[in-house]
């Protein structure tokens, strides 16, 4: 894909994302950039460095988990986020040392299940959803209330991009926002402008990634 843009993290220069400016739709949305978290998810140190600036949000404000849910390729990033919030700081000295990393997993009819060897890292559980990228927040939302169904919490949501400032009144932890993006937007598939103009579709993206048309 052609003019990519990449943009970097003021905190640490070592975090990016790479975005691209167009007319692209997801599962629920349409969207007028695309914002690429490969490198975050894929690229170890990167993933690191993500992973420590995520976890701040946690340390400085004395959130608790015992839980990350990785979504959609996110797990090598909940690994790490995990291994930092069990890691002993000035603001949290005491932490869970034993926080659980999970990968999600869907039926047929794309909702989020735990196998019965896993559901005892959900149950009574303090959970932090995490994904790459947040558009409407309508998956999160899903997962949210799959935890809820086998009886954990979720105290957070993490994201390197999310549009959504709060879901479900939980505040949502992300590097980069749509203020990242100049005249970002997200529509409604049946009220999307760029359609209503005729700007031809340049890709579909899911959280793996996009496919161009």
């Amino acid at each position: 894909m052609d003019n990519v843009i990449r943009i970097t993290s003021p905190r640490d220069e070592r975090v990016f994302i790479r975005v691209k400016h167009g007319h692209f739709i997801t599962a629920t949305t349409h969207i007028n950039y695309y914002v690429g978290t490969s490198d975050i998810k894929h690229n170890h140190g990167v993933s690191i460095d993500t992973a420590m600036l995520l976890a701040e949000y946690y340390n400085t404000r004395g959130i608790e988990a015992d839980t990350v849910l990785s979504l959609y390729e996110t797990q090598t990033l909940g690994a790490y986020l995990a291994h930092e919030l069990a890691r002993p700081t000035m603001m949290s000295p005491n932490p869970n040392p034993n926080l659980y990393s999970l990968g999600a997993e869907y039926d047929s009819q794309g909702k989020l299940i735990f196998r019965d060897n896993l559901q005892r890292m959900i149950r009574d559980k303090r959970v932090i959803v995490l994904m790459s990228c947040i558009t409407s927040g309508a998956t999160v939302e899903k997962a949210i209330e799959s935890v809820n169904y086998y009886g954990g919490t979720v105290v957070g949501i993490s994201a390197a991009f999310s549009a959504a400032r709060v879901i479900r009144g939980i505040e949502v932890n992300s590097i980069f926002t749509e203020e990242d993006l100049p005249g970002y937007e997200v529509y409604d598939p049946k009220n999307c402008p760029l359609c209503r103009q005729g700007v031809p579709v340049d890709a579909i993206a899911n959280g793996y990634g996009y496919s161009q048309l």
